[in-house]
């Protein structure tokens, strides 16, 4: 099968979970089960700016042909004079300034979309829903789509605009359970083949010892949250909350942020900003500290909670992720908190009980193991693009 991928950024500079998600996939598609890829993509690595920082032309990567191509124009600031408006009442914006809003999301590159369209693809995988590749090119590839929205329950979502966007779409790959329900609720796609292929997880080495070295940290006690340090991912709130935890609560516990730093937090001796670190940084980083904090309420997946399973970690997550929440739920690995006094609660009853915390990553660990190795994904995946296909051959005879 020949697959192609619409997406923003491709990449092994590339920070982002659902970049990240269909680069592994791909790659393991070729590797694994004989798919021919090709991505179309911008010369952008930065969700920040969109800036074409990359050479464009076409390369390989771990067996994946890539084609990059210069973008129109990258992330314009002005969609901040629009949030507002969309923030407040999402289903009641004009269509006509959703369009604007998308175009200075960015980033806009009609020269994607004519490659997609005009190569020999049998299906074009496309995410995220939200910028402007996949809100014009879903419409105009059609039913060769299989859409991986990575949707969440966020005011974007709700915009008219999407409607014929997801309507379009051949078939759709979801991250999780919860994802699916959102969108067969928003969108009438119930009838059109859907799947929760969710997420793989691969561990990898860190020793603590020298994670705790890198971050200068020394012995002290900490949480850890890992990702994107923007407010749009709750780390200022998290950061906020974990202040007043310690003025309640003084000791030498810290909190440390690995990932890039888009928007800056505050700065205190307990908060420790540490920007992107190596893998083995990270996974010394998972297994050293004492919980693993995701506070987004907006994932569809979060590989990182999978990732702090593996290390043997315990989780507290945001209780308005229903992503992270399922799977809390499900692997019976973490807590979650909507509010400074349940934040509060969950941390005194995690950090208090050296038991709990040891069974919740056990249990967590064991969930992980057995729900998202590669071989029922990729499995999963495949039936999905026969489905698709399928569909699509019926539909042109």
């Amino acid at each position: 099968m020949r697959l192609g991928i619409v997406l923003p950024r491709y990449g092994a500079d590339v920070v982002g979970g659902t970049e990240h998600w269909l680069q592994t996939l791909a790659e393991h598609l070729v590797a694994e089960r004989g798919f021919e890829v090709e991505v179309f993509t911008t010369c952008a690595t930065s969700a920040v700016t969109w800036a074409d920082e990359l050479p464009p032309g076409t390369t390989e990567l771990h067996g994946v042909t890539v084609h990059r191509h210069r973008s129109v124009s990258g992330r314009d600031p002005a969609y901040g004079a629009l949030d507002p408006l969309i923030r407040r009442d999402p289903g009641g914006v004009p269509d006509h300034v959703a369009r604007r809003f998308v175009e200075l999301v960015g980033p806009v590159c009609p020269d994607v979309l004519d490659h997609a369209e005009a190569s020999a693809c049998d299906l074009i995988a496309v995410t995220p829903y939200l910028f402007w590749p996949a809100v014009h090119g879903v419409p105009r590839l059609g039913r060769r789509v299989v859409f991986h929205g990575a949707a969440h329950d966020e005011a974007e979502l709700h915009l008219r605009i999407l409607r014929p966007v997801y309507a379009a779409a051949g078939g759709f790959a979801y991250n999780s359970f919860a994802e699916r329900s959102l969108v067969e609720r928003v969108f009438p796609v119930g009838q059109l083949p859907g799947c929760v292929v969710c997420n793989t997880v691969v561990e990898r080495h860190g020793d603590p010892v020298a994670a705790r070295q890198a971050l200068g940290i020394g012995e002290a006690p900490f949480l850890l949250c890992v990702g994107r340090v923007e407010r749009t991912k709750g780390a200022h709130v998290l950061a906020e909350m974990f202040l007043e935890y310690k003025r309640r609560h003084p000791g030498p516990l810290k909190l440390v942020f690995i990932g890039p730093e888009n928007e800056r937090v505050e700065r205190d001796p307990d908060l420790v900003v540490a920007g992107r670190q190596p893998e083995a940084v990270k996974w010394g980083a998972l297994r050293a500290a004492e919980v693993f904090v995701t506070p987004s309420a907006f994932e569809s997946f979060s590989l990182v909670v999978l990732e702090s399973w593996l290390a043997g970690r315990p989780v507290l997550v945001n209780g308005r992720c229903a992503a992270t929440v399922e799977h809390c739920r499900r692997g019976h690995g973490g807590l979650w908190f909507d509010s400074y006094g349940t934040f509060e609660a969950a941390l005194d009853r995690l950090l208090g009980d050296d038991d709990l915390r040891a069974d919740l990553g056990r249990r967590g660990e064991a969930y992980a193991r057995a729900n998202f190795a590669w071989p029922p994904l990729l499995d999963r995946y495949e039936s999905l693009c026969e489905r698709v296909l399928a569909r699509r051959s019926l539909a042109h005879n």
